[in-house]
């Protein structure tokens, strides 16, 4: 059963790449985390907690309509960078974002092995 038979939405140019690889919906929902996930919806929750004037909030309003502009273009323009940037361009982008990924993820570990053995 494809995703449109199972009544999910799926954008268009979705269902194929250029070379012919099918993808699935589940390749759009790897992102979605990172645009409303925990960590935004946490840090939104902070600073609107911390923002007790009227220009602060108005300036925590403007910050989020800012991102969501930026995450608009980015979206609505991305077929436009990805023809631009070619099949190498983005092989390439991907294998950074990959391994800036990775660097992370270390970090994460490795911050968290030293609080352990500091607290223990």
């Amino acid at each position: 059963m494809s995703l449109p038979q199972a009544g999910v939405a799926v954008a268009p140019g979705v269902g194929a790449l250029a070379d012919g690889v099918g993808v699935t919906g589940a390749a759009v929902s790897v992102g979605v985390p990172l645009l409303a996930g925990p960590g935004a919806i946490v840090a939104t929750i902070l600073f609107a907690r911390d923002a007790s004037t009227a220009p602060e909030l108005a300036a925590l309003a403007g910050a989020i309509v800012a991102v969501h502009g930026v995450l608009w273009a980015s979206m609505r323009y991305s077929t436009v960078v990805s023809r631009v940037m070619g099949k190498g361009g983005i092989t390439i982008l991907t294998r950074i974002s990959g391994l800036l990924l990775a660097a992370i993820a270390v970090q994460l570990v490795a911050d968290a092995v030293l609080g352990f053995v500091a607290a223990g």
